[in-house]
């Protein structure tokens, strides 16, 4: 399946999907309903004294041409009514600025809470996906869109997004009635130019969501070859392949640049269309204006005060556009991010179990079975074999022959065989995964690792100190190496390890399954890129520091397998 399918197929919305997606919306709001309905009167007092500054101003101007103000204003001389009219003007001013701390502190504030949650939630779901699934449809490139730009863009709709929808809506209905207290006609004059502007930004937002999805998959097919770029970096220079990539990931780039680029073009449409509706509104309103002062039906201050609320209308009338554009946008996003929070699950990962208990059998295998397919030769077939405690099983075989199937069967990894595999008298499906995880470990052939510094690549969640870190590297064969870095265990790694060689990242991963000291180790060929006589230290070493724990061991180098005490060679494929 390509990349532009599988996001082709993240990108599809379903009634479903769709119902998840506002009720995971409107549920964190729900739980959070008394910090959201605090912000909205916050935002609400906030416009209440926009409008009544506004509307203050144009009585102040009528006071100092001496038209009639409302008699709540008036005082008993001039000054009485002067004073009154500054402290209700400098009222207004200080609880414009109450109101919009207190709504930075509880809608938008949810904004970063929200984004917190969305990435916890794509972290604690991904984590028991099916391999299939994360091998074909969420591949590296999809997850990160996801935690990153699809998360950046759900986010908004929790807060400050919220903060404009009350915005326009209170901030609208309220200026308007007050140009209606002022004159009738000509607010509804200065409001009909702008019946349009439904239609035209309903059409604008189904166009601006159609090149979102596009930009946003063309994203997930850069992330994907970013991924495949830095993963083969070092087989680019020993195959002089490097300009090839660069010229995919070159293309890729601007492929999504210029995605991008028509989405923002389509997004700054929203600016003339809005502003245009708002400065035409503006012109007939002055134009009215002007003749009803000079035929003294509207006072001056009337006048000021209509200009000063259209002014203040133009703020919702411009961000309409670009919030019916930003909850379309935010969303979309939450209904792929839902596709991943609803996305089932390996129910093995998840279940509960028995503890592994220590037995004299540590693996047997029964007629053991494998092939991808009904109709594909066997892997390996009728295989038999039992593991006691402190024994060392090698596996040798060609490409291809199954090592690192079994290798996966028999770390209850791959559950989809024929026969039977038991781990201390029990089936797989009787421990629950954590457990199982605790017991064994696993060091796969290509080595994974993360863009932390050495010490947390090895220690991981457990709480190690430093000198049993440097103990461990000794066993791996590491120690020297690192010892040789500025920064010693605190050395950062670049992404994926990149400044290792293939050989320091094959025995960083050795260290880190030594540091959790399982009782049955796996090791899937993971000294191929070390030298011979490295190898021989580490095999050393971990022949003493093994002399407890069951392992078996995958290696194209017979020599690397001499103090194992069982074999198994895997040849011919089956019928």
């Amino acid at each position: 399946m390509s990349l532009a399918t599988q996001s082709s197929h993240l990108s599809q919305s379903t009634p479903y999907i769709k119902k998840e997606a506002r009720k995971l919306w409107t549920n964190f709001i729900w739980k959070n309903k008394t910090i959201y309905l605090i912000g909205i009167a916050m935002v609400m007092l906030t416009n209440a004294m926009q409008v009544f500054s506004t509307r203050l101003m144009g009585w102040i101007l009528d006071f100092f041409t001496n038209q009639k103000i409302p008699n709540i204003l008036s005082g008993n001389s001039k000054w009485d009514t002067f004073y009154k009219l500054f402290w209700f003007l400098l009222a207004a001013r200080v609880i414009t600025t109450i109101g919009r701390w207190g709504w930075r502190i509880t809608l938008a504030r949810q904004t970063h809470r929200a984004s917190s949650m969305l990435r916890t939630n794509i972290w604690d779901n991904v984590r028991f996906f099916h391999r299939n699934d994360l091998d074909k449809f969420y591949t590296k490139g999809v997850l990160m869109n996801a935690s990153t730009s699809d998360v950046n863009s759900g986010r908004f709709i929790f807060g400050f997004t919220l903060v404009a929808v009350v915005d326009v809506v209170f901030l609208g209905i309220l200026s308007v009635a007050t140009m209606l207290s002022i004159h009738v006609p000509m607010t509804l004059l200065s409001l009909v130019v702008m019946t349009f502007l439904p239609i035209v930004v309903n059409k604008l937002s189904k166009l601006e969501i159609t090149k979102y999805e596009i930009a946003q998959n063309t994203l997930s097919n850069f992330n994907d070859l970013s991924s495949q770029v830095i993963a083969t970096i070092r087989l680019q220079r020993l195959t002089q392949t490097g300009d090839y990539w660069e010229k995919r990931l070159n293309g890729s780039g601007k492929d999504y640049q210029e995605k991008r680029y028509h989405l923002l073009k389509t997004s700054l449409r929203y600016i003339p269309i809005m502003g245009g509706a708002s400065i035409l509104s503006y012109i007939v309103l002055f134009s009215l204006g002007i003749h009803l002062v000079t035929s003294s039906k509207m006072s001056v201050g009337d006048f000021v005060a209509m200009q000063g609320l259209i002014f203040l209308l133009q703020d919702p009338l411009m961000e309409l556009g670009f919030i019916i554009s930003e909850l379309r946008k935010g969303f979309t996003s939450l209904e792929r991010l839902s596709r991943i929070f609803h996305n089932e699950i390996d129910n093995n990962l998840t279940s509960d179990g028995a503890i592994v208990d220590d037995h004299k059998e540590i693996l047997n295998i029964k007629k053991l079975s494998f092939r991808f397919k009904e109709k594909d030769k066997f892997l390996f077939k009728d295989l038999n074999l039992t593991l006691k405690h402190k024994d060392r099983l090698g596996i040798t075989g060609s490409i291809g022959s199954g090592k690192s199937i079994l290798i996966n069967i028999l770390s209850g990894i791959q559950r989809n065989f024929d026969g039977e595999v038991s781990l201390a008298g029990k089936d797989f499906d009787d421990y629950s995964h954590s457990e199982l995880r605790k017991y064994i470990s696993q060091v796969h052939q290509k080595p994974f690792l993360f863009a932390e510094s050495i010490k947390n690549n090895i220690a991981m969640d457990q709480d190690i100190t430093d000198d049993e870190i440097w103990r461990i590297l000794e066993i791996s064969g590491l120690k020297n190496d690192v010892a040789n870095f500025d920064n010693g265990i605190e050395t950062s790694l670049g992404e994926w390890g990149v400044n290792l060689s293939g050989g320091q990242k094959q025995r960083l991963t050795l260290a880190r399954a030594l540091s959790r000291k399982p009782k049955l180790l796996f090791l899937d060929d993971c000294l191929s890129a070390v030298d011979t006589i490295t190898e021989e230290k580490i095999l050393q070493n971990l022949d003493k520091e093994l002399v407890d724990t069951t392992l078996v061991w995958v290696a194209h180098r017979k020599s690397t397998l001499k103090y194992c005490n069982k074999y198994l060679h895997l040849g011919d494929k089956h019928e």
